[in-house]
């Protein structure tokens, strides 16, 4: 495989060979088998239309029978002849034969007493017995008037047997039955030419014994490969090359099996197969001398590429790709020279640059020593207020002083329990500012009071409490609360919520939306709320912020951001 991965020639030459021949196997043999699929459709359709042509044949004799035998259960005159007493026999021929017209032509008709065959349509005389225990008779005696379908084991072989009709015959004073008998050399006569020569036909009681075997399945044994799957539960047609179609002969209980061969031999399926083959040998050389030209044609242009791209990589910044094409490769050679040239300018320009920058680094160096200054000159200046018993300008300085300290910290986060500190700090500068027109209450336990925030994300939050909110007031309180919601999903993950309270005069509905909206220019005017909801979001994701609401005793501000109690031991990636 290394000989071919190594060569984009090669490479392409293999792809466009496999895609053609896979294109070639699988249309062919699609092709082929959609064509199958379509003609054996037709074909079973037309098996199934040829099967219920010849059902409903079968299903008319029955039905014909099944008349005979209402008519002789409904006629007086061959009743009252199995009834005790003296009879006419002409008018119970007349009657019998009258009856039996539709019938008469292919089967036989007798009427038995007693076990003993009284009248018959058949010629001759008339002598045959049958034991009222005999089966059919018995069966009949328990059906109480229904039909029953039966074979006659004395003229039955394994080709087929005389089918037997019987019924009871009830308002008579002896057991009397109408049996109505149809050869299998009946049956055939009456279905020939009902299918085609090609085809084989079965008709066979509910326990697959046949009556009649016509066609190809006189030849085969397929009627007791269709018993034998039955009686292991297995496909009836299973280890049997033709189509089979199984039918109930109305309501008979009788079965019907029609045979058909497949709609395709195995030497078609064969031929057509090799039809393919042969498609994909003269593919196979016909691609192998378009993929051979064309993998060549792309490859040329790409190895132009390829040499010009390791000049440059070696540090030729003058290297120059000259293709005269206007196709793709023509636009990849002239975007790779612009390239090298606007790279080649980019290196000069980023050259200038490292120097500005170390430049701004050396300023930006001296600058961070002012605010060290500051810091020291607000030390000196409370001790120097404490030593002069000035209070008040000790406490400003001291204050002023940690919040710079914090301000001017390299540290990026601070525990919440440094950031309460610099919240009091703060509210000591502004209580001196306003008289004493507030005060603050902080709850929050010590546990919580670990966690770790970005540090300046609440004093804005309490200025604006105090500017805003208690602006006017003398009885002013501003309240802190923390606490940790654990996440329902419980993957150990939780949440910190640090909430601001005021007695104010209430938030504005549309300050409410200022602070609710992604945009962090909609909180122009309020540059700490819009800087402490860029930090949180900047860290944390936007499911994270400061969210306020307006109570009924002033304003609640509220920030969300994840507990942790760990040490943050560097930035956080930025959330886009």
């Amino acid at each position: 495989m290394g000989f071919i991965r190594h060569s984009f020639k090669r490479r392409l030459f293999f792809i466009i060979l496999s895609v053609t021949l896979v294109l070639v196997i699988f249309g062919g043999i699609l092709t082929i088998q959609g064509f199958q699929a379509r003609i054996r459709a037709d074909h079973e359709r037309e098996d199934y239309e040829q099967e219920v042509a010849i059902v409903d044949k079968v299903d008319e004799i029955l039905k014909l029978s099944e008349s005979v035998l209402d008519k002789i259960s409904e006629s007086d005159a061959l009743k009252k002849a199995l009834m005790p007493g003296p009879k006419n026999d002409l008018d119970t021929y007349s009657a019998l034969y009258e009856v039996t017209a539709d019938i008469r032509d292919y089967a036989v008709v007798d009427l038995y007493l007693g076990g003993n065959s009284k009248f018959s349509t058949r010629r001759g005389v008339v002598s045959e017995e049958l034991p009222t225990n005999y089966a059919v008779l018995r069966e009949a005696d328990k059906a109480e008037g229904a039909t029953v379908y039966a074979m006659d084991p004395y003229d039955a072989t394994e080709d087929g047997a005389t089918m037997i009709i019987a019924r009871k015959i009830t308002d008579v004073g002896a057991k009397g039955y109408a049996v109505i008998r149809i050869t299998q050399t009946e049956l055939r006569r009456i279905l020939a030419g009902s299918f085609n020569a090609r085809d084989g036909f079965m008709l066979a009681d509910k326990y697959f014994r046949p009556f009649c075997l016509m066609g190809t399945a006189e030849s085969k044994n397929n009627l007791s490969v269709i018993r034998k799957n039955l009686f292991k539960n297995d496909l009836y047609n299973k280890d049997i090359e033709e189509n089979v179609y199984i039918s109930e002969v109305g309501d008979s209980g009788l079965i019907s099996i029609y045979i058909t061969p497949p709609a395709f031999e195995k030497s078609a399926v064969h031929a057509g197969y090799q039809i393919v083959l042969m498609q994909v040998v003269i593919s196979v050389l016909l691609c192998l001398l378009v993929a051979s030209y064309l993998s060549t044609s792309f490859a040329k242009p790409i190895n132009t590429l390829s040499v010009a791209m390791k000049q440059f990589r070696k540090g030729d910044f003058d290297t120059k790709i000259d293709l005269n094409r206007e196709d793709e490769f023509g636009q990849l050679a002239s975007g790779f020279n612009k390239m090298t040239a606007r790279l080649k300018d980019t290196m000069r320009e980023r050259v200038e640059a490292e120097r500005k920058v170390n430049e701004a680094r050396i300023e930006l160096m001296q600058a961070q020593l002012n605010p060290h200054f500051l810091y020291n000159t607000l030390d000196t200046i409370k001790w120097v207020a404490k030593a002069n018993q000035v209070p008040e300008v000790a406490t400003l300085s001291s204050s002023l002083a940690t919040i710079l300290r914090t301000g001017i910290s390299e540290n990026q986060f601070c525990m919440l329990e440094s950031e309460l500190d610099l919240v009091r700090n703060y509210c000591d500068i502004q209580k001196i500012r306003f008289d004493d027109c507030f005060d603050l209450e902080v709850d929050v336990e010590e546990s919580i009071a670990k966690a770790y925030v970005p540090k300046l994300i609440l004093q804005p939050l309490v200025e604006n409490s105090i500017i805003h909110g208690l602006e006017g007031r003398s009885d002013g309180r501003i309240k802190i609360t923390a606490d940790r919601i654990f996440d329902a999903k419980e993957n150990g993950e939780s949440t910190l919520v640090i909430t601001v309270t005021d007695n104010g005069k209430g938030i504005s509905d549309e300050m409410i939306k200022l602070i609710e909206t992604d945009d962090p220019e909609a909180l122009k005017g309020h540059l700490g709320l819009k800087n402490v909801n860029t930090i949180i979001r900047l860290y944390y994701g936007r499911e994270y912020g400061v969210s306020a609401k307006r109570t009924d005793t002033g304003t609640e501000m509220t920030v969300r951001l994840p507990f942790s109690t760990e040490t943050p031991v560097k930035e956080r990636e930025i959330t886009p």
